[in-house]
């Protein structure tokens, strides 16, 4: 009784606290869940174009951004997943400010640009990591997903259907509102009980990742890998980027190439991201490192006989965004961000009727007492 005791007290502090930031963190998740179809549908004559023959070179891609945008480095490189789409090549300003921009593939020609935090999906994927606050607000964010996982399983220990199931998810529609506020309150708690802690703990990790992925690789015993690094020679230029492409192609026949990261430092190496057709992830955790001067392959991250460790770093984002199961778990994902509306909602009702009645019994007893 007295661990429910303190249950209770938690979940009430820990909801007055966070409820309203969980309510904005889940609101803009569910929007988020479905950002590619969002993205596209608004910008349907940037990112879609008819296929009409062979797609030009990455390097003449590059090349022709660089020519447009003499004062921006580009540093990566999306492959189109379907015949319709674009090569986004990513770039950076003098300023740190990412741009993305868009090409035909076939023709070469710039559909046009975006640039982080000024889009309408990228604010908001912004308002959801970080609450616009930068690192402070990203930190923020992780300790408010830590703060979901404990107030589920304080409301977990609450629930009173763990001494009669049928009691516990029944909604009593005709009964008063303080009783029907109740019932939606743990009715919609427990049925998205499972969804709220993965979704919490994935978050967090995904914010704490510099913390969480040591932590993971030491429970599992096994050493964290090294980024490789190019060997400079002096006087010799990297290799192009279809070369490098034609080389992991060789190497991974099965999988598909989705990102490139271009080498920025004369150290530095190209990492191809490839995507099996098993792996949840959507863009895909397989990953190669290549040399940029002589093309060998440093070290190759297979997404399939990855370490456990790594499989369940790799797992973070499918498991937090709902892209594992689908269309379905997609759907169930938008629900579940609105759960913490529901709960705000009814919690918030549910203490403001508790303080109601505490000061009415107070009042009580004053009275009485002067009598």
């Amino acid at each position: 009784m007295k661990l429910r005791k303190l249950a209770f007290t938690l979940h009430r502090f820990v909801g007055v606290m966070a409820g309203l930031l969980l309510v904005v963190i889940g609101l803009s998740g569910s929007i988020l869940v479905f950002h590619t179809e969002i993205d596209h549908s608004l910008h349907a004559q940037m990112l879609h174009v008819v296929p009409t023959g062979d797609r030009i070179p990455l390097k003449s891609a590059v090349d022709i951004v660089q020519a447009a945008y003499p004062e921006l480095q580009p540093q990566a490189i999306t492959l189109p997943k379907t015949d319709e789409g674009v090569y986004e090549i990513a770039a950076t300003s003098a300023k740190d400010e990412w741009i993305y921009i868009y090409l035909n593939p076939y023709t070469g020609k710039i559909l046009g640009s975006q640039q982080w935090g000024r889009t309408l999906m990228t604010l908001i994927y912004d308002f959801h990591l970080t609450l616009l606050a930068g690192e402070v607000g990203s930190i923020v964010v992780g300790i408010c997903g830590l703060m979901l996982l404990l107030l589920t399983i304080t409301g977990l220990m609450q629930w009173t259907g763990w001494r009669k199931l049928v009691t516990g998810f029944k909604i009593r529609w005709q009964a008063p509102a303080y009783i029907l506020n109740f019932d939606l309150h743990q009715v919609g708690g427990i049925l998205s009980a499972a969804f709220l802690i993965l979704t919490a703990f994935t978050g967090a990790a995904l914010i704490f990742h510099e913390q969480f992925e040591p932590a993971a690789y030491w429970l599992t015993g096994t050493p964290i890998p090294t980024i490789p690094k190019s060997t400079v020679v002096a006087g010799k230029s990297a290799m192009s980027v279809d070369e490098i492409l034609q080389i992991a192609n060789a190497m991974l026949p099965e999988a598909k190439v989705t990102f490139i990261n271009l080498p920025q430092k004369p150290n530095a190496v190209f990492r191809i991201t490839k995507k099996f057709p098993q792996e949840l992830h959507h863009s895909g955790r397989t990953r190669l490192y290549f040399d940029q001067y002589s093309g060998k392959a440093l070290l190759v991250e297979n997404a399939l006989t990855a370490p456990i460790a790594k499989h369940l770093m790799n797992l973070m984002l499918p498991l937090h965004s709902g892209t594992y199961g689908g269309l379905v778990t997609r759907i169930i994902y938008v629900v579940i961000g609105l759960i913490p509306t529901l709960l705000f909602i009814t919690g918030w009702k549910m203490w403001r009727r508790g303080k109601w009645a505490k000061a009415q019994r107070k009042e009580v007893v004053q009275s009485v007492s002067r009598i």
